[in-house]
């Protein structure tokens, strides 16, 4: 099992880096600056909670891209493998080049903000040696709000005049998509994985679009990632790296290269502690 998700990683990897060879338009080559929080504390042996925050910049840290709020519940069904479910709301900016194109452009010229319902499956591989794996599967069902298609091709932000002008012009967007990340992290000043130890970690994850709303491609974008961490205990790391974020657009002509920083602190709460905790102090 191990050999085959390591085949398929690297699968990802070779045709990653081969589309990218063959579309990239150095016209939306973009430098972005990601800060992020993540979560997931335990509320009891099988039940948890996850939380997660994002701010996105475009062009170093100076213009806005994307704010993220993602909540979920976690369920452990072993060590092995862990299932969520949640919400997320996305609020996306003007950004980037393809907001520029002339004469008129596309893509990213507007602000609008998403709804998102999201399931995932997390798999915890065996260790080998020093090095740990694991998979991570996501769906998202998506609203994206205040979007119409007109003439027949461009989407829109419509007006309320425009709204007013077309009562059953819709109102939200449904669009689908699945995930696949594989990620591998090393210690480096231990030769394990345990307190005040620094690591290395590397994913790469794959985004797909499926369903009836589909445009020109399948393929949305892909995420290449390495950084350097440095774990303080089981429950809170802090990793800071690189991430190429290869985007194609529903028309599958327009394209994004977004070579990314992200900053990214992790910190997990144990409610069962703290609740036990207070139960202990209330019965003295």
């Amino acid at each position: 099992m191990k050999r085959i998700f390591i085949t398929v990683f690297l699968t990802i990897l070779s045709f990653s880096n081969g589309a990218f060879a063959q579309t990239f338009d150095p016209k939306v080559d973009q430098y972005n600056a990601w800060i992020f929080y993540t979560g997931n504390h335990k509320l009891s042996e099988k039940w948890g909670l996850h939380t997660e925050l994002q701010w996105r910049r475009n062009e170093g840290f100076s213009e806005q891209m994307q704010n993220l709020v993602r909540f979920g519940v976690d369920y452990k069904i072993n060590k092995t493998y862990m299932v969520t479910a949640g919400w997320a709301y996305v609020e996306t900016f003007e950004y980037g080049e393809l907001a520029k194109e002339t004469p008129t452009p596309r893509f990213n010229q507007y602000a609008f903000n998403e709804q998102r319902i999201w399931e995932q499956f997390v798999i915890n591989h065996e260790h080998i040696g020093r090095f740990q794996y694991d998979s991570r599967f996501r769906l998202e069902q998506r609203w994206l709000a205040n979007l119409v298609k007109e003439n027949g091709v461009d989407y829109t932000r419509p007006s309320d005049a425009y709204l007013a002008a077309n009562p059953n012009a819709e109102d939200w967007r449904f669009r689908q998509r699945a995930r696949y990340r594989f990620r591998v992290q090393v210690p480096l000043s231990n030769p394990e994985m345990k307190d005040n130890t620094l690591f290395f970690v590397a994913s790469d994850e794959i985004f797909v679009n499926f369903g009836k709303h589909v445009t020109a491609n399948i393929f949305d974008q892909n995420r290449l990632y390495f950084a350097l961490g440095w774990r303080f205990n089981k429950d809170c790391n802090i990793q800071t790296g690189y991430m190429n974020q290869f985007i194609e657009k529903g028309d599958g002509i327009h394209k994004e290269n977004n070579h990314t920083y992200q900053l990214a602190l992790t910190y997990n709460l144990d409610f069962t502690t703290i609740f036990k905790k207070k139960s202990t102090e209330e019965n003295e």
